[in-house]
């Protein structure tokens, strides 16, 4: 399925070469998808046999393209066909299991996950480029994987000074027999910390994109709005949860490959602090324009945001 967000839609019902630049964008897309699909199963294999998995079997596999401004944070329909696949294979499982990822709570915290994933995609900024592909374990036994790639097009004449992003998102839901068995310890508030440095990482991509003249300051207020509000919706769980944020957590490598890594709320991340350093200091030399987005930066280097 391939769907276009409105504003690109409004200027392809307009003109022929508006539809034919978009029709190539989504040729390009799905010229890759044996390459980006073959990439996706890799990373699961491997992501698997870190996890000590070994049972695994896919029980739904699905893609879709959405086209749209690559400023533009709408989603929604590609996390909503996601997370109705998700609903749909939670409901052939067991009704006499227990699905605690299954609460409305949480299918919102993958709506989460699943733009994170397709925004890192889109980013230029070599810092959020390994978000693109995210394992979850939703609940015992159930395992959820995305990957999404992204290609785009500027034509001013066409769209306008804003470039035009066409993205892939690929998901694979499986289930393990031996991790329902073994039922490991679980909690929905380790998926939401793991998706909350995702979104504060990309925040920091951003930052570079700005400074490297790939984002008007106009589009990164907007995009950083955005993560802003689904960062304070996950920090809200996180506080209701009781979940400590003084200890360190341990994350699998998005990119698929190598050992688990640890991060401390209380550190940060070093890698996206010194992006963001790099970035103000490019700013600083940008204009008054860009003190908003210096001082905001500033603040939150100070506070360990990042």
């Amino acid at each position: 399925m391939a769907c276009t967000s409105g504003s690109v839609q409004t200027v392809a019902d307009k003109t022929v070469a508006a539809k034919a630049q978009i029709d190539k964008l989504q040729s390009l897309i799905k010229e890759q998808d044996s390459v980006s699909k073959a990439f996706f199963f890799e990373a699961i294999t491997t992501h698997l046999a870190d996890a000590n998995v070994t049972d695994a079997r896919e029980i739904s596999y699905s893609s879709d393209i959405k086209t749209e401004y690559t400023s533009e944070f709408s989603l929604d329909k590609i996390a909503a066909v996601v997370t109705s696949a998700l609903k749909a294979v939670a409901a052939s499982q067991d009704p006499t299991a227990k699905v605690p990822a299954m609460s409305p709570a949480a299918i919102a915290a993958y709506t989460d996950v699943v733009n994170t994933v397709a925004e890192a995609a889109k980013s230029s900024s070599t810092s959020s480029a390994s978000l693109s592909f995210s394992m979850n374990r939703l609940s015992p036994g159930l395992f959820a994987f995305l990957y999404a790639s992204s290609t785009n097009i500027k034509d001013e004449d066409t769209f306008g000074t804003e470039a035009v992003t066409t993205t892939a998102i690929y998901y694979r839901f499986m289930q393990s027999i031996d991790d329902v068995k073994n039922d490991a310890k679980f909690g929905a508030a380790v998926i939401d910390a793991k998706n909350l440095l995702n979104m504060k990482t990309i925040q920091a991509a951003l930052t570079d994109d700005l400074a490297s003249g790939k984002l008007s300051i106009d589009e990164w207020m907007k995009k950083d709005e955005q993560f802003s509000i689904g960062i304070k919706r996950i920090e809200d769980r996180l506080a209701a949860d009781k979940f400590d944020t003084t200890k360190p957590l341990m994350l699998m490598r998005s990119a698929g490959f190598g050992a688990p890594v640890q991060h401390s709320f209380a550190t940060g991340s070093a890698v996206n602090q010194e992006v963001v350093r790099l970035a103000i200091k490019r700013l600083s030399a940008m204009g008054a324009a860009y003190k908003v987005v210096i001082e905001k930066s500033n603040a939150r280097l100070a506070s360990v945001y990042y």
